[in-house]
C-alpha cells in the first residue's frame, strides 16, 4: 500500500518541496528515501502520486504526476452536531467519524454539556482529522466548526439541511427513515444548493424536554437510536454508521 501525505494547499503536477509535520513523517517515521513513490491529497479531493526526487535536512523535494480529482458527491452529506465528550473519547470520535464519511461535526454547547471545547483543543483535533484522512484513504478532510450553542445550531441547521435530533422518544433510525430525509433534502435546496442532513447528538445526560421541544417547533425530525444509553460518542458513531450503510447501499 502506498503512504499517504497532506500537502495543506492546492495540489498541482510538476515540483514541490515538503516540508514540517508531514516531511517529518515521510521521513524520520516511515523512513521513506529518494526514489520513493508516495500519494499525496490535499484535503479538497485532490491527490496524486507523488516521486521524492531528494531530501535535505528539513525538506524533501518530490516530482508530482498527473492530479486526480474526485467528483462532488451527489448524494446528501452527513453532518454531526455533537455534545462533545472528554479527552481521548473526542479522539476517538473525531477518527471514526472521517472513517465513516461524516463531512463536517459541529461541537455543540447544551444546557446539560460537559465540555465545550476551545480553540487550541479544536485545533487538536483537526490534527486528528488530517491522521485519520491519511490512513483511511480518505481524500476530502472533515471540517470541525468553532463550539456552537442549541439555539443559534437550530436557527442555523434547519434552514440550511434537514436535521434530525437523537432522543430515545423518536422514531427509529433505519434505512426508510434516512431515505425520507434524503428525499426531503432533494426535494426543498436551500439558497446554498442541495441540502445535507445533520444529526444532532446530546451530552451524557441528554438533551432537556426544553431543547427538544425547541427542535420540534424549528422542524428537526426526532430519531432514536435504539433502546439503550449509549455514550455521546457511541450514539454519534451508530447514527454515522447507518448513514454510511444506507448512502453505500445506492453507490453499489
Amino acid at each position: 500500500m502506498v503512504s499517504r501525505f497532506h500537502l495543506p494547499e492546492n495540489l498541482k503536477a510538476g515540483s514541490l518541496s515538503l516540508d514540517g509535520s508531514e516531511f517529518h513523517h515521510m521521513i524520520r517515521v516511515t523512513r521513506h528515501q529518494v526514489g520513493d513513490t508516495v500519494r499525496l491529497f490535499d484535503g479538497s479531493g485532490r491527490e496524486a502520486d507523488a516521486k521524492i526526487t531528494s531530501i535535505t535536512r528539513r525538506s524533501a523535494t518530490l516530482t508530482v504526476e498527473e492530479v486526480q480529482t474526485l467528483p462532488d458527491p451527489h448524494q446528501p452529506q452527513l453532518i454531526l452536531a455533537v455534545a462533545m465528550p472528554k479527552s481521548s473519547r473526542a479522539s476517538m470520535l473525531i477518527e471514526k467519524s472521517v472513517e465513516l464519511g461524516v463531512t463536517r461535526l459541529i461541537p455543540l454547547k447544551t444546557t446539560r454539556s460537559v465540555v465545550a471545547p476551545g480553540e487550541s483543543k479544536l485545533e487538536t483535533l483537526r490534527g486528528n482529522v488530517v491522521a485519520a484522512c491519511k490512513q483511511c484513504g480518505r481524500s476530502r478532510l472533515m471540517v470541525i466548526d468553532s463550539t456552537v450553542a442549541w439555539n443559534d445550531l437550530l436557527l442555523m441547521e434547519t434552514k440550511q439541511n434537514v436535521m434530525a435530533v437523537a432522543h430515545p422518544g423518536g422514531t427509529p433510525l433505519s434505512d426508510s427513515l434516512l431515505r425520507a430525509l434524503q428525499r426531503e433534502s432533494e426535494q426543498t435546496p436551500s439558497e446554498c444548493g442541495r441540502k445535507n442532513i445533520a444529526i444532532a447528538i446530546g451530552p451524557e445526560g441528554g438533551f432537556t424536554m426544553d431543547e427538544v421541544a425547541q427542535a420540534s417547533a424549528c422542524g428537526a425530525h426526532l430519531v432514536s437510536l435504539g433502546p439503550r444509553i449509549l455514550r455521546v460518542e457511541t450514539a454519534a458513531l451508530a447514527a454515522a454508521a447507518v448513514f454510511q450503510s444506507v448512502m453505500h447501499a445506492d453507490q453499489a
